[in-house]
């Protein structure tokens, strides 16, 4: 039986079809453990969640949707808190982010969260795995840049980086992106155009690029409809 496991934030899981979603039927069973504004800390957690209750093994698909760094995970009274980014949560006053915000100290909890993973999945036998990104965790130095902030952070981690697939920022959106005063959200319709992207060949069904043409001319966008789906998490 071919099994897939998704993981991310709302680029993953969301009110309405995304990437996960278009890859959902082409394998005989499917989760989507991804969570709306979650962060890194997050996904990372999720992945080993996911390999303790299941085993990933030979014909699974592991895909994970790596997101920005910028963001802090919380597990509080029994479930996950994600907030997304901490420059546009409330609940992160002026005077926190000043004290206890270190983009450096961020950049490197996060890419050795996403080593920690692609050292779990590079180590099973018969596994395929595939990281995808919301959006560039940072931009990498060239050979002869000697200006990129925490240059030495990203060479250290070259061969993490070089696993990550382009995100939507590059293929997508460009230079689009965010869009003001709409739901910036992928619509199915670019999830798909982003998978036929950075994996070309991966969506053979027909059922399913028909749908998401549909949902996405008839994309709902009531911030009161809830479509994410939900799994029994610790």
């Amino acid at each position: 039986m071919s099994r897939l496991f998704a993981f991310g934030c709302s680029f993953t899981n969301y009110r309405w079809s995304t990437w996960a979603d278009c890859l959902a039927l082409e394998f005989d069973y499917f989760e989507n453990w991804g969570q709306s504004g979650g962060g890194n800390h997050y996904i990372f957690n999720s992945v080993m969640e996911a390999d303790q209750r299941h085993q990933f093994g030979d014909g699974d698909t592991v895909i994970v949707c790596w997101t920005s760094f910028t963001r802090d995970d919380r597990y509080v009274n029994g479930r996950w808190h994600t907030l997304g980014n901490i420059f546009n949560c409330p609940i992160y006053e002026l005077k926190y982010l000043k004290d206890h915000y270190d983009e450096r100290g961020y950049l490197i909890r996060d890419l050795a969260y996403i080593k920690a993973v692609k050292t779990l999945l590079e180590n099973r036998p018969g596994l395929t795995w595939r990281f995808l990104s919301m959006v560039e965790l940072m931009a990498r130095p060239t050979a002869d840049d000697d200006v990129s902030l925490h240059r030495d952070v990203m060479r250290l981690y070259n061969d993490v980086l070089d696993s990550i697939l382009p995100g939507y920022d590059k293929t997508v959106f460009l230079n689009n992106w965010p869009k003001p005063g709409v739901d910036s959200h992928p619509t199915p319709a670019e999830h798909l155009k982003y998978l036929d992207t950075v994996l070309p060949g991966w969506v053979t069904n027909q059922e399913t690029r028909v749908k998401i043409a549909q949902e996405s001319v008839n994309l709902n966008k009531d911030p009161r409809r809830s479509g994410m789906t939900q799994f029994r998490r610790l």
